[in-house]
């Protein structure tokens, strides 16, 4: 029998694993999915077309589930294993889902919009604020009080400053800094951290001093297209070129019209 305490409210008509644990005063919505291994602490609040996968913990005053106007409308995914720390509030999309992957740390009174889609193994320091309809990739690291807009994109393996305003999509691999944001440089030892190697990271320091060179705008698209024709270029480097060429082609675009 799942351990649920007598002061819980648990609506949902779905099973509840034998595993699962559910603490006092928190609430389960009717359409709540709750996975195997999952530890609900006390006065959460769970509700909408949630579902939580395997071994989540979900930390004191969470909300997860709610829409903007307080309904219970939208639909939310959570992955395995998250950690979801105290009055962190992730709002379910009406529209588009919002999506949580897996192994993440998303730190206390962060909050998720609508619409966002985290990938896996993300810290999210407290107090990070994730826009509507972003998107945030693998292994993103940021520091406090870090707010991204709406629908922009966070790079893998990007770490942002404190404080930082990520206002337009910030390349992967990246450090950001500022409001708005500059690439800093390469976020080299989280990338030694997840086991790229000292070439990886030269490669990636080289390409980086010749695409941003300390701007806070779109790189050069006639860099980018002679990065691209090098005998042998790194495949992380050509995965950073593939995520900032749209903008650049579409700054050169506009240039030139």
């Amino acid at each position: 029998m799942p351990a649920i305490s007598p002061l819980a409210i648990v609506e949902t008509s779905a099973p509840i694993p034998d595993d699962v644990r559910i603490g006092p005063f928190s609430y389960i919505g009717a359409e709540v999915q709750i996975g195997p291994g999952c530890v609900i602490d006390n006065n959460v609040t769970i509700v909408g077309r949630t579902t939580l996968g395997a071994k989540n913990h979900i930390f004191p005053m969470a909300v997860i589930g709610t829409t903007e106007d307080g309904s219970e409308a939208g639909e939310c995914y959570i992955g395995e294993a998250n950690a979801i720390r105290e009055h962190v509030t992730i709002y379910a999309g009406a529209n588009k889902a919002t999506r949580v992957g897996n192994d993440n740390l998303i730190m206390i009174a962060s909050q998720i919009g609508p619409g966002a889609i985290v990938g896996d193994h993300g810290i999210f320091d407290n107090l990070t604020q994730i826009g509507p309809g972003s998107r945030i990739e693998d292994y993103v690291r940021t520091g406090a009080y870090s707010f991204i807009d709406p629908d922009v994109t966070v790079g893998a393996y990007t770490f942002t400053v404190a404080y930082v305003r990520v206002n337009r999509n910030a390349p992967p691999f990246a450090t950001i800094q500022g409001s708005p944001f500059r690439v800093r440089g390469v976020n080299a030892e989280n990338l030694r951290r997840c086991g790229f190697g000292n070439d990886d990271i030269r490669a990636l320091k080289n390409a980086f001093r010749e695409l941003f060179n300390d701007t806070n705008g779109p790189c050069d698209a006639g860099v980018i297209r002679r990065l691209k024709k090098l005998a042998g270029t790194n495949p992380h480097v050509m995965q950073l070129i593939q995520s900032i060429e749209p903008e650049a082609r579409q700054v050169e675009a506009q240039d030139n019209a």
